[in-house]
């Protein structure tokens, strides 16, 4: 097996949802995401523009050479897990653990419809497991991530820098609705910002001094290029 042990030079870290985050999938439609997950591979699977430069650019951090550790935590099978792997590499996205759920029966539930409980239960033992690093959440506005996140914000109101949330439903009672956890996530002293594409976010970091301003043009350019 192998371990992840952050440097000491690590100031953050990030932990980011994969299915319509990282890879576009179509998880809020049922066709698109059946042909994503069993017409597709880790070579034919893409990736949103500007994700791996983005990524890499918080991996990186301000100076250069912070080597922030960044961790996926996803409801996807563990079957999944040689194709993400392989994707993450084939698309030169920052290689991370990868968290991801059991599929089957189980006591509490037929198939797997809840994300909510696997996703605030593995993000909280990253957070429990490195004590002295603030975090970046990443995920989009399909499913639950900007409720899990803000949840996890109460849990730990001084450890979460942000919340970058990937729009990806043109429904403006669900905008309405992130926006007012926005709100929330702002009186718990974070930040959420819904973002359309990857740039928005590269902005944002740049702000704050997560990322080098270099960084900000290279994302561009590769959201202006897809």
């Amino acid at each position: 097996g192998r371990v992840l042990v952050p440097p000491a030079t690590a100031r953050l870290g990030v932990i980011s949802d994969l299915d319509d985050t990282v890879v576009q999938t179509g998880a809020t439609d049922a066709r698109s995401l059946f042909r994503s997950v069993f017409l597709t591979n880790a070579r034919t699977r893409l990736p949103f523009a500007g994700v791996a430069t983005l990524y890499r650019a918080l991996q990186a951090g301000a100076d250069g050479d912070q080597k922030n550790p960044v961790f996926y935590v996803s409801s996807s099978p563990w079957n999944l897990y040689d194709i993400l792997s392989e994707f993450l590499a084939v698309r030169e996205i920052p290689e991370g653990p990868l968290l991801l759920r059991d599929w089957g029966l189980s006591e509490r539930e037929l198939l797997p419809t809840s994300h909510g409980s696997h996703k605030i239960a593995a993000i909280r033992d990253i957070i429990d497991l490195y004590p002295t690093l603030p975090f970046i959440l990443i995920g989009d506005s399909g499913q639950e991530d900007p409720e899990i996140y803000r949840e996890i914000v109460g849990q730990y109101p001084s450890r979460i820098l942000a919340i970058y949330i990937r729009n990806v439903t043109p429904d403006p009672t669900r905008s309405g609705r992130i926006r007012e956890l926005a709100r929330e996530v702002s009186a718990a002293h974070s930040e959420l910002v819904l973002a359309a594409e990857s740039g928005e976010v590269a902005a944002h970091a740049l702000d704050r001094g997560w990322i080098d301003g270099s960084a900000l043009q290279q994302v561009l350019a590769d959201v202006r290029g897809s």
